[in-house]
């Protein structure tokens, strides 16, 4: 899709008065509406209705690439009995969610987990299990599905293979250990984070792991 620039140069005053008088909209609004209706006047109406679909079906197309290429992680957490689902633009794995959850423990602030995540944004329940669904089937544009209970101080991250479930403090744990060394690679320090996991599953979990841990 390519486009070609139209450079206006205009007296600051014309401009800045013409930015006082426009209601409800920019100037560049307004010229963008009269150049789509300058086209709409001069050209044919069957060129005019089949440059639009080609624009709008390229538009749509680019849409759904960059949709397609997203990555990112949802959360689902418990904490002083408020749960919350929440949704970060970034593609967090269990080493950097375990990380976080270190990160935050040390913090001294009266803010909640979610606010640890500076890109959060609220999901419904119902989205939050659609990209649960998501995450299980593989797609790759849910790098990482959480689920977090700061209160019973549990912590579960879905893979391929299912929902893992341990104890917060042991995952804090893994985390610190996996980055005590500073030179090894990320796939070392997911491998001794996961190393120090091994074993210590919580094998009872409260409730049903089919749809995750806890329900919003």
């Amino acid at each position: 899709m390519s486009s070609r620039e139209i450079v206006l140069w205009l007296d600051e005053r014309w401009y800045d008065a013409l930015e006082r008088h426009i209601k409800g909209e920019s100037l560049q609004e307004k010229l963008e509406n009269y150049l789509d209706e300058l086209c709409n006047h001069l050209l044919p109406d069957y060129e005019y209705e089949q440059i639009g679909k080609e624009v709008y079906e390229e538009r749509m197309e680019l849409e759904a690439q960059r949709e397609a290429e997203r990555r990112f992680a949802v959360f689902r957490v418990v904490e002083r009995g408020e749960q919350s689902c929440f949704l970060v633009e970034q593609p967090i794995g269990l080493l950097a969610a375990a990380r976080s959850m270190r990160h935050y423990a040390s913090e001294d602030s009266a803010s909640d987990f979610r606010h640890y995540y500076a890109t959060a944004t609220d999901i419904t329940p119902e989205e939050y299990e659609q990209y649960v669904g998501e995450r299980m089937e593989g797609t790759g544009r849910v790098a990482g599905a959480f689920d977090i209970d700061l209160d019973a101080e549990t912590f579960a991250s879905l893979d391929g293979g299912g929902w893992s479930q341990y104890a917060v403090r042991d995952v804090r744990t893994a985390a610190y250990r996996a980055d005590r060394k500073s030179n090894e690679s990320p796939d070392d320090r997911l491998a001794k984070l996961l190393g120090y996991l091994r074993g210590r599953e919580l094998t009872q979990p409260s409730q049903d792991m089919t749809m995750g841990p806890t329900m919003c």
